[in-house]
């Protein structure tokens, strides 16, 4: 009788018993994130040589970028993983794949692992070259941290950074201390996502050619200048000037139009300020114009009072920015008109002037045509005149070109001499940016044009220059 019923029990009792074995072993996939869900299933599903792999969002950065710069074809994973167990199973699902990987992208944040786990995985892959970025938060989540949390955090990178490995197929690049970076609200989409133009320029960095890249030589200065950085922002931020109510027209050679976004001058200028900004540059350009069809800067803004831009190239920059203010200008904002123009007219070696003071195929002359033509338009608009930079070629600008004579300092000095004449405001960025031979690397990225901390720098000094005027 007891035989029969322990029977029963144990029958009615075997589908709950079955049932719960069958819950504990779906329990995993049914509590994990969908995210990553899909990302298993793109793992075993798709063809690919290289991951991106992080523990902040990605989702900005563009795969084809990866093919394009690095010839890879990228799989990039979408959760932002919590932790180093979940990161080994992601590399556990990549090894079973059957994809042979060359490079694992990895974004990590000091609060998540340590370096002693990360070589750890990279000593089980030895084959794999791991790029690793340590994340870089913006200004806005350093400065919303209580002290208590800022100190820990703080302390988390330049703990992290002191015990980066020395691995053969490993490096690590750190971004967080870069003022152009972190300081510009126009680069993120939120304190932890970069934009599109931001993460883009943030991945061609992820090279060991690059300064970014984390070495035994630069550690101690990388934790510093967070420190500095992050601790002014917190206790004595920089307050830009509110330039919402002006429209600025950006009119220039490369140093403008060969850069967009916010990393550009004009975008830094409107990230900083909220001013409304149109790229007019034209790369390659110059101010003179040596033959009256030709097209240089009286020629580019006659376009742009006669609304007919026919004459420029569409694959311009100065195309795109005037078409775009052409099509939709905006309403009750104060016009201002800055000029960037000078190194192509030195390289060219045109006349810096002549006994005519409206030669526009003489670098003044263009330019005092250019604001007499602004002034007819629009009387009242403010007008920046920016001094060529520094260069280290041709001798640092000092090697004459055509039959000018003159060198880099002439157009500089020239221009200089032309705003007080002509009664415009002046952005010295020849004498007042701190470049000279010796330093021009923290300067320029190819000898001539700012590098992005430099254009943070001039978009800073062109902030001010606005906000005092007002």
């Amino acid at each position: 009788m007891k035989n029969k019923k322990t029977q029963k029990i144990i029958l009615s009792v075997l589908p709950v018993l079955l049932l719960a074995g069958a819950l504990l072993f779906l329990l995993p996939s049914l509590l994990m994130p969908q995210a990553r869900k899909e990302d298993y299933k793109q793992i075993s599903s798709m063809n690919y040589d290289a991951v991106f792999l992080s523990m902040f969002p990605i989702d900005n950065y563009r795969e084809g970028d990866f093919s394009f710069f690095y010839g890879l074809t990228l799989l990039k994973t979408s959760y932002c993983i919590p932790d180093m167990p979940v990161m080994e199973q992601y590399m556990k699902k990549i090894a079973k794949s059957g994809n042979v990987i060359q490079t694992v992208y990895m974004g990590i944040r000091p609060d998540r692992t340590d370096p002693e786990e990360l070589q750890a995985l990279f000593e089980r892959y030895p084959s794999v070259s791991f790029e690793v970025l340590i994340s870089t938060p913006s200004a806005s989540h350093w400065t919303g941290l209580s002290q208590e949390e800022y100190r820990k955090e703080l302390a988390g990178y330049c703990d992290f950074l002191a015990a980066i490995p020395d691995n053969a197929n490993s490096h690590f690049y750190f971004m967080a201390d870069q003022e152009w970076l972190i300081n510009n609200p126009a680069n993120y989409e939120n304190p932890w996502l970069t934009t599109e133009y931001t993460s883009n320029v943030i991945m061609t960095h992820l090279n060991p050619g690059y300064s970014y890249l984390v070495t035994g030589e630069n550690i101690s200065s990388m934790s510093r200048t967070l420190t500095e950085l992050t601790g002014q922002l917190r206790e004595e931020p920089e307050v830009f000037p509110d330039l919402s109510d002006l429209c600025i027209l950006f009119f220039g050679d490369s140093v403008i139009g060969n850069f967009d976004g916010s990393l550009s001058i004009p975008g830094v200028v409107a990230g900083l300020s909220g001013a409304t900004v149109y790229n007019c540059g034209y790369g390659g350009n110059s101010a003179a114009m040596p033959e009256p069809d030709s097209i240089g800067l009286p020629s580019i803004l006659d376009a742009f009072f006669r609304r007919d831009i026919s004459a420029l190239p569409e694959d311009a920059q100065v195309y795109k920015g005037i078409s775009s203010y052409l099509a939709d200008p905006p309403v009750d904002k104060e016009l201002c008109f800055l000029i960037n123009y000078g190194l192509n007219d030195y390289f060219t070696g045109y006349e810096v002037s002549s006994g005519d003071p409206y030669d526009v195929s003489t670098y003044c002359g263009a330019v005092r045509t250019a604001v007499r033509t602004i002034r007819a338009n629009v009387p009242d608009a403010r007008i920046i005149l920016c001094t060529p930079n520094f260069v280290n070629i041709f001798d640092a600008g000092t090697e004459p070109h055509g039959t000018s004579g003159s060198v880099l300092t002439d157009y500089a000095d020239a221009l200089t001499e032309l705003s007080r004449e002509l009664h415009t405001e002046l952005l010295d960025n020849y004498r007042e940016l701190g470049i000279t031979g010796e330093n021009h690397g923290d300067y320029l990225q190819d000898m001539v044009h700012p590098g992005i901390a430099c254009r943070y720098l001039i978009g800073k000094r062109i902030c001010y220059l606005l906000g005092g005027l007002r």
